[in-house]
């Protein structure tokens, strides 16, 4: 009698990938579902980049459901919801997780000089997503300036469970500098 084992494709399991790789698979991983589809992705954090990553690029054609919230695995179901608006060109991986965009040259983001960001007139999430993406590839000392329209407050815990500190100023014009620094 021969007997297979059967390969749960509903599942993801994406612990195991590196992160310069990951969203990128996740990505292609959701790009090949049908209309009607998902998979549950499992991670050891909260994917919460990817999330604004999907919403930025994917607008209306996914749900994101946490079936299991942490606090050391999550397992979130994807589906596709809708068929794709267009060609999407999604930008390439270079550092670890949550690193998304390219800069603004590319992806929208100025980058005003080495070791600055400037996120504003940015919609919402793309602030967030882009600081997110630079301060992943931020080496052990170094230090990064973003600065925003807002008080990025939403983006101080995503910083906090990756390791990065940082101190946030109001500027004179209404604008923030938040100087983020890889402990």
């Amino acid at each position: 009698m021969n007997t297979t084992t059967a390969i749960d494709l509903t599942h993801f399991d994406v612990r195991s990938i590196p992160c310069r790789v990951k969203h990128a698979q996740i990505i292609q991983r959701w790009q090949e579902l049908p209309v009607g589809g998902h998979f549950v992705l499992v991670n050891d954090h909260d994917p919460v980049p990817l999330y604004y990553q999907f919403a930025s690029i994917f607008p209306g054609e996914f749900t994101w459901e946490h079936l299991i919230a942490g606090p050391e695995v999550f397992h979130v179901k994807i589906a596709r919801v809708a068929a794709a608006k267009g060609a999407v060109e999604v930008p390439p991986v270079s550092g670890g997780c949550g690193h998304h965009h390219a800069p603004r040259d590319q992806a929208g983001v100025k980058t005003a000089a080495a070791g600055e960001i400037d996120a504003r007139g940015l919609e919402p999430p793309q602030p967030m997503m882009v600081i997110l993406s630079a301060a992943e590839a931020l080496e052990t000392g170094a230090a990064l300036r973003a600065r925003t329209d807002r008080k990025p407050l939403h983006l101080y815990p995503e910083l906090e469970t990756r390791g990065v500190r940082y101190t946030s100023e109001q500027q004179a014009d209404g604008s923030w500098v938040t100087t983020l620094t890889r402990a």
